[in-house]
């Protein structure tokens, strides 16, 4: 009887963990370089995974700025960036897209895909951030406003007068 309830209890605990590990990779996303999208077509998820093991990130928030070429399927989250011009992240969205679609045509299984071009990080996750940081500065008493951030543009207008 001891060893039946040793036994639950260990299950449990690695239940537990197996959950706790899952909820952990979902909210992780993986920032790999644009250029491992041309090797998606050829390689195995594993040699992928090993050739290309790229940053993992907590969230889209701490992110570089720039385009990103998305792919999330179940508790994959790969974001393949930064790239700056949006023109390039569109030929490789669209070259992630065939590979993707032949690969759906071979694992119909895999259909539930998502697959986009984002600037990241995005107004949304900036917001909430801003927040979140608003709201940590009117708990500690700091009213100071946040540092403005310098804008290239507005500033090469002005020296040109546009």
């Amino acid at each position: 009887m001891k060893q039946l309830r040793a036994l639950g209890w260990l299950l449990l605990v690695l239940l537990i963990g197996s959950v706790n590990g899952v909820a952990q990779s979902v909210s992780e996303i993986r920032v790999i370089k644009e250029s491992a999208i041309s090797y998606t077509g050829f390689l195995s998820k594993a040699r992928f995974d090993q050739r290309f093991p790229g940053q993992i990130k907590a969230g889209p928030t701490e992110l570089d700025s720039g385009w990103y070429v998305i792919y999330k399927h179940e508790s994959l989250s790969y974001y393949f960036g930064p790239i700056l011009l949006e023109s390039t992240g569109q030929d490789y969205l669209a070259q992630l897209t065939k590979t993707v679609e032949a690969a759906v045509q071979q694992r119909p299984s895999i259909a539930d895909y998502r697959l986009e071009l984002s600037f990241e990080p995005s107004e949304v996750a900036e917001s909430e951030s801003a927040r979140s940081s608003e709201s940590d500065n009117a708990e500690s008493g700091d009213s100071t406003p946040p540092p403005a951030s310098f804008d290239i543009w507005r500033f090469v207008r002005s020296v040109f007068g546009l």
